[in-house]
């Protein structure tokens, strides 16, 4: 037990005694002079079980005042319901209705926390939290399960599904998008969906998410998106049969056709195809990254002999894939004895946060690079922790962030490429960029010497063949 646990432990018996002292002392001061005045006349039986009955009575009493401080059902900084009590009543509402839920998280609170400090932080919780429940008053709804359900993160269940509420949703996103505390700046985001698409509240709620970190807004969704459930399954399947659709898209040299990055999808039971953005999330919460990057990569190097000579594929990996110690060992046996296969299989890597042991990393790494796989570090000068890695790290290939390849065309990202192409040629490394889907886009490639240009313009994704 944590000593936290202990002093928790400690602290409510505390309390409960103090709450229960009382009334024990009442009960013995009151049976105590009973049996003075009528003791003779009181039989002895009747004595001991009064006595017992008394005792059992305080325990209980105890018990119920000791249980009674694990069952808080609001939350102390918003005043919303605990997410534990939320779930635990969702969960029985589920079983017999359906229900719509809005997400509604303060994006900057790390910031606000941070530059302003904790306790403005809990301002603004306490704030948003307010802010929400008078907007539901002020649209005649009553009684609405709200909870502060983490960090700076709300949830609300309405009861009926989700196109009763796509104008509630319109309004609040624009109410409430951005605005100022005591002069701290608040930026809320907001997501909605329901549970016609799956009845697990669990899964309904890493949705929410999902959606909510693209920075989708659900009442203007295309009709083919899939639920939790027929993912998960599909997910599950594709992984158990190692069976995906593959696409690949070419990325040219000066010479032609140098590489093809391999793209992974998913396909539901009606033959439409599933955008990774969907399915990955599931594939992480199911704990099968590093099973799912091995399938992909068995099915590129199954491609290269296809490859002309020289010509590589590329995989998009997870960092924390390439520092599982079976997935090395995986990929050792499969590049073992196989000399065909060396120089032909570039591992993209991106990570959003940095990860500090970046010199075990990097021995990694190089044992990658030792087995004739080349590294390719993506989205450089799009998140901080690709150009920690710039610097840590030993690779072959810089990947560009998708937003300079998009508008590689203006002064602005023009400036910023000609500084991060400077950087990678000095460090002797080939530069990569993608999204190129305009002449004028190639042509500016070109000129600022880019090694490596990807886009619609030059090739579709399809199969290598075609």
């Amino acid at each position: 037990m944590l000593y936290s646990e202990e002093k928790e432990r400690e602290n409510r018996f505390k309390l409960a005694l103090r709450m229960g002292l009382p009334v024990f002392a009442l009960a013995v001061i009151t049976t105590t002079s009973v049996l003075m005045r009528y003791f003779n006349t009181i039989p002895q039986v009747f004595i001991v079980v009064a006595f017992g009955v008394l005792g059992v009575m305080v325990y209980y009493l105890f018990y119920l005042i000791y249980q009674g401080f694990n069952e808080r059902i609001t939350d102390p900084i918003t005043r919303m319901f605990t997410r534990e009590y939320f779930v635990a009543h969702m969960e029985k509402e589920l079983k017999k209705k359906e229900y719509t839920f809005i997400l509604i998280s303060v994006v900057n609170l790390g910031d606000i926390n941070k530059r302003y400090g904790y306790a403005n932080g809990d301002k603004i919780l306490l704030n948003t939290a307010t802010r929400v429940a008078d907007y539901l008053k002020e649209r005649n709804f009553s009684r609405v399960p709200t909870a502060h359900f983490k960090g700076g993160d709300f949830i609300i269940a309405l009861e009926g599904t989700q196109d009763r509420y796509r104008s509630l949703m319109e309004v609040m996103c624009v109410k409430f998008r951005h605005y100022s505390v005591d002069d701290i700046e608040v930026d809320l985001v907001g997501s909605m969906t329901d549970s016609t698409r799956s009845k697990s509240l669990e899964k309904i709620v890493e949705w929410l998410f999902e959606l909510q970190s693209e920075n989708i807004k659900t009442f203007s969704e295309s009709e083919d998106e899939v639920d939790p459930d027929t993912i998960e399954k599909l997910v599950i399947d594709a992984i158990e049969s190692r069976s995906f659709s593959y696409r690949y898209q070419a990325a040219f040299d000066d010479s032609g056709p140098s590489l093809y990055e391999l793209a992974v999808k998913l396909v539901n039971g009606e033959g439409k195809l599933v955008h990774q953005k969907r399915f990955m999330p599931v594939v992480n919460r199911l704990g099968l990254s590093r099973r799912f990057d091995e399938i992909q990569i068995e099915a590129a190097l199954a491609e290269v002999p296809s490859l002309d000579g020289g010509q590589k594929i590329a995989v998009d990996v997870s960092p924390s894939t390439l520092r599982n110690p079976l997935f090395f060992e995986h990929i050792m046996m499969l590049m073992s004895n196989n000399d065909g296969l060396k120089g032909r299989i570039v591992f993209v890597m991106s990570e959003d946060s940095y990860f500090h042991q970046s010199a075990q990393f990097n021995n990694r790494l190089q044992a990658f690079r030792r087995a004739g796989i080349l590294i390719a570090l993506d989205r450089v000068g799009g998140i901080h922790s690709s150009l920690r890695y710039l610097h840590d790290l030993d690779i072959d290939i810089v990947r560009f962030d998708s937003y300079i390849g998009k508008e590689i065309t203006y002064p602005k990202s023009q400036a910023i490429l000609e500084g991060l192409q400077h950087t990678v040629k000095t460090l002797g490394y080939l530069s990569w960029i993608r999204m190129i889907e305009q002449e004028e886009q190639y042509a500016v490639a070109k000129k600022m010497g880019i090694d490596i240009v990807q886009g619609k313009f030059l090739s579709p994704i399809d199969t290598i063949k075609e």
